[in-house]
């Protein structure tokens, strides 16, 4: 009972160990892998603002360059042009910054751009240019050319006298804008709606957006039509202060970040959906997944070999004779059915100290412990490893000799005997010493259908034998 009581404290500990180890490292690895997915996202924004900014106010820019060009201005101005020249200035600008640059003027009733193509300003192609002088502003953005979707940044253009003369400026393909933003929307799965001051969308990296020309009524795609800002309105979260940067998180998972660009009067929405569905937070979660997986498997071998070593030490404890340490009888049946299996033939031999009451009368039970011990030492030692000697009770011994005849087994115990006979055994309560005998039966049968029983009661008539015989001999049973 203690035994079984002993191995269930093993065991109820290993358990609870195991499944506090397990709770804490899928706590602490989902954690991980949460907050280094949240760090990307987080490291990965910034830049995505910082890009969008230079992306956006870079052509601003060179168009307010161009429209403030006093040069271009008085050339402008005179009664006739040269188109080429001017043809010739704009290729330099798209040249230099990448981008389509165009000129449009009033006076010459001619659209000029730097690919050298050139337009009239009754064009249905340039009904933008009317469009755009009416309204109130200096800086405007527009998307044309339906054939192939260019972001248009437009410059009013003023004479010294604050006359309207025309408009200059540069224009970027969408699917430039597309190739910028493809690497955060295939690591995160980003989306971008730039939204102009009237809520509609000018930009997205959505292709699903019908923004090729937001000032066509039956094309404008309005913040308000967009699911997500939807559920940003029915939680009460939108925000149309254009001054200030927020966060959002709406029912469906989706993180939504606003930035005003205030040079366009624009806000821009980064709408990144759940971590579920991003490539980044897989690519994360699977390396911290494979790192538990390892970790686990780790875990499980060390606890396989705790639980066959605990296992091993109380085979070992419950099998073991603890003043001996030889194996005692229950270890020794075990290891008898072992050898039956796989050997043709063996010998069994039951050993018994000569006299031993005596020894223990006279010199004590602690004397008679020492001789136990070196007597085991003896038997131990002098057998093979594919022997088995324990201790069957008291002052007996049993051996099992696998392939050995009765014959082999008496030259093996008679050198035992006589070693046995020739020690001094000491007393340990005084400086003096004395001597003992060991008397051996033997028995050989034929393993099939036969007991270990069977091979101890005839090795108990032997040994029987040999006492009555006068004892310190070896007997074979016939």
């Amino acid at each position: 009972m203690k035994l079984g009581n002993k191995f269930d404290r093993y065991i109820a500990v290993i358990f609870f160990v195991t499944i506090v180890t397990v709770i804490l490292t899928s706590y602490f690895t989902l954690k991980d892998v949460i907050n280094s997915h949240n760090k990307q996202v987080q490291s990965a924004v910034t830049p995505l603002f910082s890009l969008v900014t230079s992306e956006i106010l870079r052509p601003l820019n060179v168009a307010n360059f161009m429209a403030k060009n006093q040069f271009i201005i008085d050339y402008a101005e005179q009664a006739e042009i040269e188109k080429g020249y001017l043809v010739s200035y704009l290729e330099k600008i798209a040249k230099s910054y990448n981008m389509v640059a165009f000129i449009a003027l009033e006076k010459h009733d001619v659209m000029l751009n730097s690919t050298g193509k050139e337009t009239s300003l009754d064009g249905e192609n340039v009904e933008w240019f009317h469009r755009l002088k009416n309204l109130p502003g200096e800086q405007f953005t527009d998307i044309g050319n339906a054939e192939a979707p260019h972001l248009y940044f437009d410059n009013k253009i003023h004479n010294m006298d604050g006359d309207f003369i025309g408009f200059t400026g540069v224009a970027l393909e969408l699917s430039y804008f597309a190739r910028k933003f493809q690497e955060y929307n295939d690591r995160f799965g980003f989306e971008l709606y730039f939204v102009d001051s009237n809520n509609i969308i000018t930009l997205s990296s959505n292709k699903m957006i019908k923004s090729q020309s937001h000032h066509r009524t039956d094309l404008i795609t309005r913040l308000s039509d967009l699911p997500w800002y939807q559920s940003l309105i029915k939680n009460n979260a939108a925000d149309n202060n254009l001054t200030s940067e927020v966060m959002y998180t709406t029912d469906e998972g989706l993180l939504i970040s606003q930035m005003p660009i205030q040079e366009l009067n624009w806000r821009m929405f980064i709408v990144s959906p759940p971590a579920s569905e991003q490539s980044a937070y897989w690519k994360i979660f699977i390396g911290r997944f494979m790192l538990f997986f390892i970790i686990v498997i780790v875990f499980y071998m060390a606890l396989l070999t705790i639980i066959n070593y605990l296992k091993s030490r109380l085979i070992k404890h419950a099998e073991t004779d603890h003043l001996t340490q030889l194996p005692n009888r229950s270890h020794v049946h075990w290891r008898f059915d072992e050898i039956v299996k796989n050997n043709e033939n063996l010998c069994l031999v039951l050993a018994d100290i000569d006299n031993f009451k005596n020894i223990n009368d006279t010199y004590g039970h602690l004397v008679g412990d020492d001789v136990l011990r070196i007597i085991s030492e003896q038997l131990s030692q002098t057998l093979r490893k594919i022997d088995v000697v324990g201790r069957w009770g008291g002052e007996e011994f049993v051996m099992v000799l696998p392939d050995t005849s009765a014959e082999q087994a008496l030259i093996i115990v008679e050198r035992i005997r006589k070693n046995i006979a020739a020690i001094s055994f000491p007393i340990s309560t005084t400086s003096g010493s004395f001597t003992t005998t060991i008397s051996f039966g033997i028995c050989e049968l034929p393993i099939k259908s036969k007991a270990i029983e069977d091979y101890i009661k005839g090795a108990d008539k032997a040994l029987y034998q040999a006492k009555h015989n006068g004892r310190n001999q070896s007997v074979i049973f016939n």
